[in-house]
């Protein structure tokens, strides 16, 4: 067979498509699973999108520096390998649209992305902007500890909010 024929690689354990059956398991261990039931504080400002795959929010203001945001998946995995072909390919498009406002909005020079799962066994980036008098580059600028105001952080997610609503599905 030829290699553009083949069927893709990844093949979803049973029953990973239908997460709501696994729903109460995560809901007892996983944090950002309780954060999406309620069960844990709301970010600064609420969940600023939120489509059929994703919901992106402000973090918390200890964390980061104004503008840091999550994206977190709806669904519990861990990671790109787990990840359905929807779910890889919807992730472009909410990052074209987050980078554009949180650009936008900071007038941020370069906009940091990261993801480790180690703090939280559950998919989630991190976009931290960086903006153009910080003198930090690099794994220098994450490793600052930075945070901001929880008020301020509030208004910029209701500011992105109303940038990306054209895209937001609820």
């Amino acid at each position: 067979m030829h290699p553009n024929n083949r069927k893709p690689f990844y093949h979803p354990p049973s029953g990973l498509l239908n997460h709501r059956s696994m729903d109460v398991h995560f809901i007892e261990t996983c944090f950002i699973c309780r954060k999406h039931h309620g069960q844990e504080a709301a970010p600064p400002g609420g969940y600023i999108h939120e489509d059929a795959y994703w919901r992106v929010c402000h973090a918390p203001a200890r964390l980061g520096p104004l503008g840091t945001l999550f994206i977190e998946s709806k669904r519990h995995f861990l990671d790109y390998a787990e990840m359905t072909l929807e779910e890889a390919e919807s992730l472009g498009s909410v990052l074209k649209m987050v980078y554009e406002a949180l650009k936008h909005h900071t007038l941020a020079e370069r906009i940091y992305q990261l993801s480790t799962m180690e703090g939280q066994p559950h998919y989630h980036c991190w976009l931290v902007p960086r903006l153009k008098d910080i003198p930090e580059r690099g794994l220098k600028f994450l490793s600052r500890d930075d945070s901001c105001d929880e008020m301020e952080a509030i208004a910029l997610a209701e500011k992105l909010r109303e940038s990306m609503k054209p895209w937001s599905v609820h």
